[in-house]
């Protein structure tokens, strides 16, 4: 017995040395773990690197429940004149939870708000069952969302976002309406996607040089 005993007792001695911060947070993070959190966050959708980011383009890198975080191109303007969100030294947008509906296009970047939506903000974009042929986004949108910027819509992508599980929805009649200008080559194509799905889309074609319309709805 006491040799066993005296067997055990270096393995003992050698367990209560254990730095406690294995065992709990009371380590201090190492302070380029704590940069890296800070300029990378990782969030729940979309984590595209935001390192070497091309100036001419406009490019998601963190998409999160009710957060987004956009690369604002050298050619944008924010189509709010009186808003102009702060942006990193990246020129990286960083919304908060309050704005919810993003729209990113070729020349402009902004929340969807009363002054620039109000045929949109007054019926409103209502949370559906996704089989419900009321509510969702209405059909207004689509005419307040192409005049924030007058191009040539014959090359234009249009990417309309559901939310992170698809609940807001789109109304039978704004899908009536893409499917209208496409077949008509008035637009050039249209994606309806979860947000995650419309942010990776949009990327995609962003840097593949395609003109872009981009709805992003952070909600559920």
């Amino acid at each position: 017995m006491r040799y066993f005993t005296c067997l055990l007792s270096p393995l003992v001695k050698s367990l209560l040395v254990i730095p406690l911060c294995l065992l709990g947070s009371s380590c201090p993070d190492k302070p380029e773990e704590k940069e890296d959190n800070q300029n990378h966050p990782i969030w729940s959708e979309v984590n595209d690197s935001e390192d070497k980011l091309h100036e001419d383009h406009c490019i998601i890198t963190k998409l999160g429940l009710s957060r987004l975080r956009f690369h604002v191109a050298k050619h944008q303007a924010c189509f709010h004149a009186a808003d102009c969100y702060p942006t990193s030294e990246k020129n990286i947008v960083d919304t908060n939870k309050e704005q919810i509906n993003w729209i990113l296009t070729p020349n402009f970047y902004g929340c969807l708000t009363l002054e620039k939506f109000p045929k949109t903000s007054q019926i409103g974009m209502k949370s559906r069952a996704y089989d419900d042929q009321e509510g969702g986004i209405p059909p207004s949108f689509l005419e307040e969302w192409l005049a924030i910027d007058p191009i040539d819509y014959q090359e234009a992508i249009l990417i309309v976002s559901t939310g992170v599980e698809g609940k807001l929805g789109v109304s039978e009649l704004l899908k009536q309406e893409l499917k209208n200008k496409k077949e008509k080559g008035q637009i050039q194509d249209y994606k309806i996607l979860l947000s995650k799905y419309a942010a990776r889309y949009h990327n995609q074609c962003v840097k593949e040089g395609k003109k872009v319309f981009t709805f992003i709805h952070t909600g559920c």
